[in-house]
């Protein structure tokens, strides 16, 4: 069956999850979808994301050089207050916390409805897409739209450089190929994250596009652009803020602090401004094809195996933090 166009998806949808992809304060860009939605008339729209972060360990002294490098694929269930759906989702609320740390999912509670939901990652493809559809039967959602922030989710495996977080995106990719509502796979800031050269991101998108993956655009409000860098002032990411330098035009080569002390050098350009909406299913097909294989697992290890065995390298095998300074 073919997906429809997302704004035609829009103006027969009553009720929205929108979620980030891949962890962090992707949720919270992903409002500018939802920002979208609802001037196009869906009645209820519900801000969530995966249980993906990257905090440093709860007794871990602040120190100026150190850096997190891997993330922390947390328990949801663990999180307190909440209310568990299932094995692999929660609702959390503005002071949800876990060991004193708040996942961003709680920032979005906060300023979108008083509520947002977390879906767990450590079920593997299977758990992804289980605790996918306990939001959606909670909510009684006919439209999901999941919304990256970067470039990994389009990756091959082949780039000249590997990507760094893309197994979360993988295996949220996965659950979306497992939906029998409606889902879409959204992009937000185009290269922002700077995790593929831009030259080999542009080839992925054109084999995706070609290939028919492409569902439409979003474009961001101006007011929905500033109400994230609010957020973000809140609960920063260094990823997601590029997005706002993107949506005001400030375009150009941008130094991002985010696994290491010198920073990386990120080229933000006219295709960040807009929200790119893909098919997922065509996407994984075409491009993303070790999303697929991911869908059969059933554990956070099983998928960390099956992807070191594709030749990534997953970004949960790696320190959760490292001191650089002596």
């Amino acid at each position: 069956m073919t997906l429809p166009t997302i704004e035609e998806a829009a103006l027969t949808s009553r009720t929205a999850l929108v979620m980030g992809h891949g962890g962090g304060s992707d949720c919270l860009v992903a409002s500018l979808v939802a920002d979208w939605l609802g001037r196009l008339g869906v009645q209820r729209i519900i801000l969530g994301g995966v249980a993906c972060q990257w905090w440093l360990p709860a007794d871990a002294e602040p120190k100026i050089r150190r850096t997190t490098v891997g993330p922390d694929f947390y328990q949801p269930l663990d999180l307190k207050p909440a209310q568990p759906l299932g094995e692999n989702a929660v609702i959390v609320l503005p002071d949800t916390q876990i060991d004193g740390r708040q996942p961003h999912e709680a920032t979005a509670a906060r300023h979108f409805g008083g509520e947002a939901f977390v879906v767990s990652l450590r079920g593997g493809g299977r758990g992804v897409a289980d605790g996918m559809r306990q939001v959606i039967a909670h909510y009684g959602a006919d439209l999901l739209v999941s919304v990256d922030v970067g470039s990994d989710t389009l990756s091959t495996g082949n780039e000249i450089r590997p990507t760094q977080t893309s197994l979360a995106d993988h295996l949220t990719l996965a659950g979306l190929l497992q939906q029998e509502c409606r889902s879409y796979f959204a992009l937000a800031g185009y290269g922002v994250d700077g995790e593929m050269e831009i030259e080999e991101l542009d080839r992925n998108l054109s084999t995706a596009v070609k290939a028919g993956a492409l569902r439409g655009v979003v474009t961001a409000s101006n007011a929905a652009i500033e109400r994230v860098a609010t957020l973000h002032d809140e609960a920063y990411d260094p990823v997601g803020s590029l997005v706002i330098k993107a949506g005001r035009g400030d375009f150009g080569l941008h130094r991002t602090l985010k696994s290491n002390p010198f920073g990386e050098v990120v080229r933000v350009g006219p295709a960040a401004l807009p929200v790119w909406v893909f098919d997922p299913r065509i996407v994984a097909d075409s491009v993303a094809a070790h999303a697929k294989d991911l869908v059969p697992t059933t554990t956070d290890a099983e998928a960390e195996q099956t992807y070191r065995s594709l030749g990534r390298i997953p970004e949960i095998s790696l320190p959760r933090f490292v001191d650089f300074q002596r």
